[in-house]
């Protein structure tokens, strides 16, 4: 009994759920950039929240889950946590920063990331990084890949967790669908010019820090098709970075006209 009170009480604590029920919201990140949606002038009170080193190094990297970021988080601004911070966030809590600062992101083809973000799920995260409390206990039941699409189809962005959010929803605004970072880069196919990249900014190598375990994944036809459509904006931006190929990277400020 007193087991159970203690799980009860944990659960009643939890941040995540204290956050949802407050701001409609369950991780930190989300409350704030909420709140850069709706009052962002007043959130450039928060302009000290910007990581230090982030500011030393005046370069802004945006970590979309599942797609090598905790490495290259680690090796740009040390062992913190990571956060999951929109561009939409830097751009309006340090306008000056942002505009100034260099800024990228990695993006990786959709059906890799859904694989690799549904191995996550099924695992409960990895060694250094678990799946957070509340969507362990409402992911418990998925036991297939079609459950794990299901279960992304009845939420909206907010009552997801990071992994299972459109890579877009990190780089882009929401409204008009712009890019705000100023470079992109894709997993797998720009490594080479993106340790080159990384490189210029002080970091020689990346270690390879939170793998998913993964089974071989075969996707049916069904399967491929429900994905497209929920990931339809990323499949458009990782066709456009296949297509612009210049220093091996999207650069916005010189495709935003095109």
């Amino acid at each position: 009994m007193k087991l159970f009170d203690q799980k009860i009480r944990r659960r009643r604590l939890d941040s995540k759920t204290i956050h949802r029920a407050l701001f409609g919201a369950f991780y930190e990140e989300d409350v704030y950039d909420k709140f850069c949606g709706v009052a962002p002038r007043a959130m450039r009170l928060f302009h000290w929240r910007i990581d230090a080193e982030m500011r030393r190094r005046n370069l802004i990297f945006v970590h979309v889950p599942r797609v090598a970021g905790t490495s290259i988080a680690r090796a740009l601004y040390g062992p913190k946590c990571t956060r999951h911070h929109s561009i939409r966030y830097y751009k309006t809590v340090a306008p000056v920063f942002w505009e100034k600062a260099d800024s990228f992101a990695l993006l990786r083809d959709p059906f890799d990331r859904v694989a690799s973000a549904y191995a996550f799920v099924r695992t409960g995260g990895t060694d250094i990084c678990k799946l957070s409390d509340v969507f362990a206990r409402q992911t418990a039941h998925l036991r297939s890949m079609d459950d794990y699409l299901s279960f992304i189809e009845e939420r909206d962005d907010l009552s997801l967790d990071f992994v299972m959010r459109p890579q877009s929803w990190f780089v882009t605004d929401l409204v008009t669908g712009e890019i705000l970072v100023k470079r992109l880069f894709l997993y797998g196919r720009d490594d080479e010019a993106l340790l080159a990249y990384l490189k210029g900014h002080g970091v020689d190598t990346l270690p390879w820090l939170n793998p998913s375990i993964r089974n071989p994944l075969n996707l049916s036809s069904g399967q491929k098709r429900r994905i497209e459509r929920i990931y339809a904006r990323d499949f458009e931006l990782v066709e456009a970075l296949r297509g612009w190929r210049a220093g091996g990277a999207l650069r916005l400020a010189s495709v935003a006209a095109e």
